[in-house]
C-alpha cells in the first residue's frame, strides 16, 4: 500500500482560557480534539460541518500558521508539528493555502502581478526575473485571468476574480498539496461553479493533493472523492464521498445532508431532517458523545462513554454507538 502524503494523528489543538486576573482557571476550548486522517496523491478530502466544529482551526494547522497542542501531522514521513518557521518556509512550496475570503486574503497596495508573484521572490530565489513573469503569465492563463489585468488592483475585481488570483498565487509556487478553507463559501452560484470546476480540473492535470473544507455538502459531493464530517472538533464519519452520501451511518451526517436541494436528497433516496438544539461549548462538551444534546437518537449510554470510530455500512467509519446496528429502522 502507497504510503500517503499527508497523515494527521490524535491532532488536538487547545486554546487557554484566562480567568480573573490573567490566571487560566477556565477550561481550554478544545477547538480540534482528537482528529487524525490521510491524504493521498491527487485525491481531494472534503472536510464538512458546522460552523465552529474546528474546520478551519485544523486548516491552519495543517500550513503551519496554528500551533498544535498534541498529535502529528506528517508530510512524506517528516513530524512538522514541531517545526521552527525556518523549517515551515521550506515547506511552503509544498503545501499552499486558499483562504476564505478572496479580498481580504490580498493586499490592497499591489497588483494582481505583484500579488501573485510574491511566493516566487521568497519561495522559489533560484529563478531570475524573467523566469517569475513567465510563471506568472503561465499560472494566470491556468485559471483563466487574463494577461491584460496584470497591472489591475484587487479592488478593480469581482470576488470570483480575486479568488482565481488568491488560487494563481497558492499555485505559481507549484505545491503538491492545497488547502482551501471555505473557497466559494464568498460567491454565488454560478461563480461557485467556475471556481469548483477549475479545482477538479487542476487536481487531475497536475495531480494536485487537495484538502476542501466547506459547510455545504453539495460543493463537497461535486470536488471531493472521500469526505471528514467533523463536529466540536471531533470526527463523526468518514468514508468514500457517493458511498457516504448514500449510506450515512451518522445521525448528524444525515441532518447534515438535510441542506441538498431537494432533487439532490431525492437522487440519493433520503429525507430532509431537522436537526434541533444548540451547539455545546467547545470549553465544556458533553460528557460522553459530543452530539448527544442534538441527537434524535441517543439513550443513556452516549451520555456516559465517547463512541470509537468504528466500521460502517458505507465501508469507512462513523463514531456512533448504533453505528453497528440498523439504527434507521429505531
Amino acid at each position: 500500500m502507497t504510503a500517503p502524503l499527508l497523515a494527521v494523528r490524535h491532532l488536538r489543538i487547545h486554546f487557554p482560557q484566562r480567568g480573573l486576573f490573567g490566571l487560566a482557571r477556565k477550561p481550554p476550548i478544545r477547538a480540534v480534539d482528537g482528529v487524525g486522517f490521510n491524504l493521498n496523491e491527487a485525491e481531494a478530502l472534503g472536510i464538512v460541518g458546522e460552523s465552529g466544529c474546528g474546520k478551519s482551526t485544523l486548516a491552519r494547522a495543517l500550513v503551519g500558521l496554528q500551533n498544535v497542542t498534541d498529535g502529528s501531522i506528517s508530510y512524506q514521513g517528516q513530524n512538522l508539528t514541531m517545526n521552527t518557521p525556518r523549517q515551515w518556509r521550506g515547506l511552503r512550496r509544498e503545501i499552499q493555502m486558499v483562504f476564505q475570503d478572496p479580498l481580504a486574503s490580498l493586499d490592497p497596495r499591489m497588483s494582481i502581478g505583484r500579488c501573485i508573484a510574491e511566493p516566487l521572490e521568497f519561495l522559489c530565489p533560484e529563478l531570475g526575473a524573467g523566469e517569475r513573469s513567465a510563471r506568472v503569465l503561465e499560472v494566470m492563463d491556468r485559471v483563466g485571468l487574463s494577461r491584460a489585468l496584470i497591472h489591475r488592483y484587487p479592488h478593480e475585481f469581482s470576488g470570483g476574480q480575486c479568488q482565481r488570483v488568491g488560487i494563481a498565487r497558492a499555485l505559481v509556487v507549484r505545491p503538491r498539496i492545497l488547502v482551501c478553507d471555505e473557497p466559494v463559501s464568498a460567491l454565488d452560484v454560478s461563480v461557485q461553479a467556475q471556481i469548483l470546476n477549475l479545482l477538479s480540473d487542476l487536481r487531475r492535470e497536475q495531480k494536485l493533493s487537495m484538502l476542501f473544507i466547506a459547510h455545504d455538502l453539495a460543493v463537497v459531493r461535486h470536488l471531493c472523492q472521500r469526505v471528514m464530517v467533523m463536529y466540536l472538533g471531533k470526527v463523526m464519519e468518514y468514508g468514500q464521498g457517493d458511498a457516504l452520501f448514500r449510506k450515512p451511518a451518522h445521525p448528524y451526517t444525515r441532518a447534515l445532508l438535510g441542506s441538498l436541494p431537494a432533487p439532490d436528497l431525492a437522487q440519493l433516496g433520503l429525507q430532509r431532517e431537522l436537526l434541533g438544539g444548540e451547539l455545546p461549548s467547545p470549553a465544556n462538551p458533553p460528557q460522553g458523545c459530543v452530539f448527544v444534546t442534538r441527537c434524535p437518537i441517543a439513550d443513556s449510554v452516549c451520555g456516559l462513554n465517547p463512541p470509537v470510530l468504528a466500521r460502517a455500512v458505507h465501508g469507512g467509519h462513523s463514531a456512533c454507538h448504533f453505528t453497528t446496528s440498523n439504527w434507521a429502522a429505531v
